[in-house]
């Protein structure tokens, strides 16, 4: 089995469904057994995301299973309990049900966010990760975490010869996943001080408006991945040792200096 999770673009970037989309996408990679099934239960499922149980209306069991009845709908699942039925036990239950996956639904060839294990278990473990590291990370939750890598992995460029980056504004960011953008500031800085993902703000440009009022232009941000993989001979993938994030991002903002200038 491969040691990443690949979440598709049509699930990151569908705001009709909650923001716990992305964590339970990877749950269910991470769980998927050699016969593509995976054995959940609501307890098991929430104590793997760091969160408790909690059956009330709203809460974090209810989300859960209307995600997963949307993935249900959508035909990400061959085999699957009845997730309204489900809902309405009300309970934290640690019964366990079987799910049978669409494996074209789940080994999607592109348009995907890639997620290595070793990452999404730095997410799931960020509130011990960063226990001294002065980032408030109050309200803060992995799914967030997780939803926001997946966004920016699916935009990042992976054609040889450009800049292995990508560009957006906060707000662009917010509008394609959903989350508020006095999220997205924190959640960028907590990915860079776990050393997944590296962001570097353009410099804001001074100009004069129609009105002869000096104003400054908002500039987005550039993100690179801290590490790079490449397949070796045999096609399997290796560390990229002369991969620098900071030689790609140096050329990523080159080439947009003489757009936001």
């Amino acid at each position: 089995m491969p040691n990443y999770v690949k979440i598709p673009k049509e699930i990151t970037y569908d705001t009709t469904l909650t923001d716990k989309r992305g964590i339970i996408f990877s749950y269910l990679c991470a769980r998927r057994a050699l016969d593509d099934t995976v054995a959940f239960s609501t307890t098991e499922l929430c104590h793997w995301s760091k969160l408790k149980p909690n059956y009330r209306a709203g809460k974090i069991n209810q989300k859960y299973y209307t995600t997963l009845s949307f993935l249900a709908d959508q035909n990400y699942f061959l085999e699957h309990p009845d997730f309204q039925s489900l809902l309405e036990e009300n309970s934290n239950s640690t019964k366990f049900h079987l799910l049978k996956l669409n494996i074209e639904k789940f080994d999607v060839p592109d348009h995907f966010g890639l997620i290595y294990f070793d990452e999404l278990e730095k997410i799931l473990n960020f509130k011990e990760e960063l226990e001294f590291s002065g980032l408030d990370t109050n309200r803060m939750s992995s799914a967030y975490l997780l939803l926001v890598l997946a966004y920016l992995r699916t935009n990042m460029n992976r054609i040889s010869g450009k800049p292995y980056c990508c560009y957006r504004f906060y707000s662009t960011i917010s509008e394609e996943t959903g989350l508020s953008e006095r999220y997205i500031g924190r959640i960028v800085d907590i990915l860079d001080v776990l050393e997944i993902v590296k962001s570097v703000a353009l410099p804001r440009e001074l100009y004069i408006d129609r009105n002869g009022k000096e104003r400054f232009a908002t500039t987005p941000k550039v993100f690179a991945d801290y590490r790079h993989f490449v397949k070796d001979t045999n096609g399997n993938q290796r560390l990229d040792s002369e991969y620098d994030y900071k030689i790609e991002i140096e050329k990523q903002i080159k080439e947009m200096k003489n757009i936001y200038k």
